[in-house]
């Protein structure tokens, strides 16, 4: 290869050594628009000064176990069965680990696994050399070291983000050198109560409230009518420096690990990974702290890869899921997800290797599902379709007034209730109102008869879609 000529992806040459990969899994944080970040310096060196941010990444079903399931197994919620907050209905026996280790990985699972994680035990998941995992929990939590129960208290000690960088360090000290690593670190930060560490606690964080377009939504006439009930609150803004304070100690964690992936000398080889199970709405549409709703799908995403991807920061503006992680990990290390316990061959997600890489811009993917199905809470179960840049919605309705086309989402409540939002032009903290597009979707288009034919197109892929098309 010479000098500036673009990387071949591991996978797909032979000689190039396959890359370490480590991720870490945060709880119930968005992107919004990098201001936590700004406060975290190790996470703002690795992954916002020397990485590659996808700038529009959602979850498939915006809840936790749905989240984490995904992010494992490349397979949608309708698929996985594992469609509440629930771990005891997942059935771990395909996912990124058994693959990984399959193909010689040394493979470490840290943190939180699945919800409700005492409801699995004494059954652990195939897949990992080292597995450490719980349900959730700042103190007061037991946790699950390759078959061994222990039980953490109160004391400053127990800490669980603090309890899970020591475990990663020594899980990575005793991993084999021979062997390519895989390790899924899950911290439960900043999952509510946000407990913040208490050598963080009064810490100075200036970050400031969270009130994009959109946010605390006064007209919402045209929405279901789940949200119509709520109230206005917190008319100042989201407050953020709770969750700021306890973002902290993540970021020592990250430090940490980074700092001993170097000591290793495994750091140049190694594909690092920042992103969350779901996100939050933080407000949007009057959703003040909640994730069900199909406003707060959006999750961070970001990759560093030094030997491959260079140092300099670059984004990705292509559309892409939870589930696509899983594929594109195993493209990386010559595996394939498949077949599943559920009989199905393959996975939903695709592969967005090509995308990292710089070999393509487009996943050349039409359009793509959500949904939420848990029963029982005051977000109704719905069915959402959003269509891509490579859609030829694209060019439908909005083509004269926006050059770079419309991106479209539709979504189906089981109260009959529909949404149908021209989200171009986002990410919504960037956008003001008067712009071109609704990323904020604040103007809900459904039975709009202007719109009537790119409802219909989407209500044919949303079909399409959920019936395995």
């Amino acid at each position: 290869m010479l000098p500036g000529d673009p990387p071949t992806p591991p996978g797909e040459d032979p000689t190039t050594p396959r890359p370490d990969i480590v991720a870490f899994v945060l709880d119930d944080i968005p992107p919004l628009d990098g201001r936590l970040w700004d406060r975290l310096p190790n996470i703002r060196r690795t992954f916002i000064e020397g990485g590659v941010q996808f700038t529009d990444a959602h979850v498939e079903t915006p809840t936790c176990t749905p989240g984490r399931v995904g992010l494992l197994t490349g397979q949608l919620s309708q698929k996985h069965g594992a469609y509440k907050t629930d771990g005891s209905l997942f059935d771990p026996s395909e996912t990124i680990a058994t693959e990984l280790q399959a193909e010689g990985y040394h493979t470490i699972q840290v943190g939180k696994y699945v919800n409700l994680f005492d409801r699995v035990y004494p059954k652990l998941p195939p897949g990992w050399d080292e597995f450490h995992g719980f349900g959730g929990g700042y103190y007061d939590y037991n946790l699950y070291s390759n078959g061994i129960r222990r039980r953490y208290g109160h004391r400053p000690r127990d800490y669980s983000t603090d309890v899970i960088s020591r475990i990663s360090l020594r899980a990575l000290h005793r991993a084999p050198r021979k062997d390519s690593l895989f390790a899924w670190i899950t911290p439960y930060s900043m999952h509510k109560p946000w407990a913040v560490a208490g050598r963080h606690q009064g810490k100075r964080c200036d970050v400031k409230p969270w009130r994009p377009q959109g946010y605390m939504e006064k007209n919402v006439l045209d929405k279901p009518t789940y949200v119509q009930q709520r109230k206005l609150k917190s008319p100042g803004g989201y407050k953020l420096k709770r969750i700021c304070r306890g973002m902290l100690s993540v970021d020592q964690l990250v430090g940490e690990v980074v700092r001993k992936l170097e000591r290793l000398d495994r750091l140049d080889n190694t594909l690092l990974i920042l992103t969350s199970d779901n996100g939050m709405s933080f407000g949007s549409q009057r959703i003040l702290h909640d994730k069900k709703a199909p406003y707060g799908t959006q999750v961070p995403l970001y990759m560093s890869w030094p030997r491959v991807l260079g140092t300099k920061p670059r984004q990705i503006s292509e559309r892409v899921q939870n589930i696509d992680l899983a594929p594109t990990l195993c493209a990386i290390a010559d595996c394939r997800m498949g077949p599943y316990p559920s009989g199905h061959l393959r996975a939903d997600g695709t592969s967005f290797l090509k995308l990292l890489t710089g070999d393509r811009d487009r996943l050349n993917r039409e359009a793509v599902l959500a949904s939420y199905q848990e029963v029982g809470h005051r977000v109704p179960t719905y069915w959402s379709v959003t269509s891509t840049a490579s859609s030829p919605l694209a060019r439908r309705v909005c083509a004269k007034r926006n050059k770079a086309g419309c991106r479209w989402v539709y979504t189906v409540y089981e109260t009959g209730e529909r949404e149908l939002y021209d989200i171009s032009n986002g990410p919504c903290h960037a956008w003001k109102r008067g712009r071109k597009g609704d990323p904020c979707m604040l103007k809900n288009r459904a039975g709009n008869r202007r719109f009537a034919g790119v409802e219909r197109v989407l209500q044919r892929e949303l079909t399409r879609l959920r019936n395995g098309g």
